[in-house]
This record gives structure tokens, sequence and C-alpha cells, in this order.
């Protein structure tokens, strides 16, 4: 009997903890599209569209920032895992400008989250930091193939990738592209000039 009562009580546990984290994924699902559309998009309105009430809401996120943090930072999770597939799919130079691609649709695509995103950062870089360590970490296996397969520059550096991906995003994304092609067509390796040795 003790055993059936624990038992219960453990599965109630697990559906609680499922349902916790449906509501979380729920919330910032509804919170990509709201800033996508406005910066200043209401908690309220995010909290109904995600089916939830404020508290359950703020319960997850008990700031406005750590909403749009979280929210931000899972878009950045989705675009970085786009990079190992162009790996598999493309020589590493072409992974490299189909992922400085998939980040300038990005920003045309979501500039009201940029734009919150921003105000938070404007408070508090550590978010940013991170932002940019995951896409270091996505970006950096793309560069040390394109360097080991001689199609890019021995001396490109994923801080090189980070400099030009910050220009292109103050630049905007009408002029991003063509800074894209410029830093990719300066990043790969030029066999030597017929008079060099």
């Amino acid at each position: 009997m003790g055993t059936d009562k624990k038992e219960r009580t453990q599965s109630a546990r697990r559906r609680l903890r499922r349902d916790a984290q449906r509501n979380k994924e729920d919330i910032l699902a509804a919170a990509v599209v709201a800033f996508t559309q406005d910066a200043n998009a209401s908690l309220e309105g995010i909290a109904r569209a995600a089916g939830v009430g404020i508290g359950t809401l703020y319960r997850h996120y008990p700031t406005r920032e750590v909403l749009v943090e979280a929210a931000y930072r899972n878009e950045i999770k989705r675009l970085c895992d786009v990079a190992p597939r162009l790996l598999k799919q493309h020589p590493p130079d072409v992974a490299l400008a189909r992922f400085l691609d998939c980040f300038i649709d990005d920003m045309l695509a979501k500039r009201g989250m940029l734009e919150a995103m921003l105000a938070v950062v404007t408070v508090d870089a550590a978010p940013l930091n991170q932002s940019l360590a995951m896409i270091r970490a996505a970006v950096a296996p793309l560069i040390e193939a394109g360097r080991s397969q001689g199609v890019l520059r021995e001396d490109a550096t994923v801080a090189d990738f980070i400099a030009v991906k910050g220009a292109i995003a103050f630049a905007g994304p009408e002029r991003g592209r063509r800074l894209a092609v410029l830093f990719l067509d300066g990043l790969r390796r030029r066999p030597p000039a017929p008079d060099e040795p």
C-alpha cells in the first residue's frame, strides 16, 4: 500500500514537471512572437497567448528582462543548431556564408525581438555575452573545417566572425548582406599570384 502511494506521488510529480516545462516552452514561444511584433509587448498578452495565467508567467520568468533574455537565447540556440547541419551539407566556406544568411534573415524577421534585447543589454551585458558564447561554439567547427580543408585562410578566427557579425548587426540587414559577402570573400583562401614564390 505504501509503495502504491509513493509511486502515485512520484507519477504526480513527474506530471507536474512535464506541465511546468510545457508552460515554460509555451510562454517562450508566445514571447518570441509577441516581441518580434512589438518590442514593448505586454506580459499579460504573452501569458494569454501562451494559455497560462500571469502568475504562471512570473513564476517562470520573474521580470520582463528575464523573459526577453530567455526568449532571445532560445532563438540564438535555434540559430546555432543550424550550423552543424550546414557543415554536413556544404563546404565550410559555404556553410559559414549560409550561417551568416540565417543570422541576417533572423534580424529581418525579428527586429522587435532585437530591440527588446538591446533594451536589456543596456542594463546588463551578461545575456549578450552568453549568446555570443553560443555563437562562438557554433561557428568554431565551421572555421576549423574551412582552415583544415584549405578553403579559408589559415589565420581566420572565430573572433573575426564575431566582429563582423557585430558590424552586420549595427549596419542593419540591408547593408549587412553586402558586409557578409565582403567578409567571406576576404576569409577565403586565395592561390598565390604567379609572381609569388
